[in-house]
């Protein structure tokens, strides 16, 4: 795993060893759509991850609502699809909202994470059967902090 700055150097988190940004030609065919995430990583392996970072404060009654609207959602585009329950846990920075659901043979998980007054949204995803890259995909989203800042000095 390799730790990552994202958004200007705001937040920080790691990523399996083999994730690069993903090429454009790779972008096209998973993200058609032209208002993708702002940060997509992936690996050869067709595993990735998304990171989106919106200027909104989110409590944690907010994070509940958001991840159980998320899923409401996903469940309406995919009504096949298997979910798993939504879980709200605390993370060094912040709290993160997330589920995982099953679609396509794929093992996807959606996370909502509020920190430092801000919210990121983001999703990872792997082989359904890939249990190792599932564990270090979910260190994506369990790893987000903010990064350090400088001291000023006078």
């Amino acid at each position: 795993m390799k730790s990552i700055a994202l958004f200007d150097n705001r937040l920080q988190t790691v990523v399996p060893d083999d994730f690069i940004d993903m090429p454009i030609e790779t972008l096209q065919v998973m993200f058609p759509n032209e208002k993708r995430p702002q940060v997509i990583k992936g690996s050869p392996d067709g595993s990735y991850a998304t990171f989106s970072l919106l200027e909104r404060e989110l409590s944690r009654q907010q994070l509940f609502t958001a991840s159980h609207g998320a899923l409401s959602l996903l469940e309406k585009f995919y009504p096949s699809c298997y979910n798993q329950r939504v879980h709200i846990i605390p993370l060094e920075e912040g709290t993160c909202g997330w589920f995982s659901f099953l679609v396509q043979g794929k093992k996807n998980i959606l996370f909502i994470i509020a920190i430092d007054g801000k919210m990121l949204i983001g999703s990872c995803g792997g082989s359904e059967n890939d249990y190792k890259r599932m564990d270090e995909l979910k260190m994506l989203f369990l790893s987000v902090k903010t990064t350090p800042k400088c001291e000023e000095t006078s």
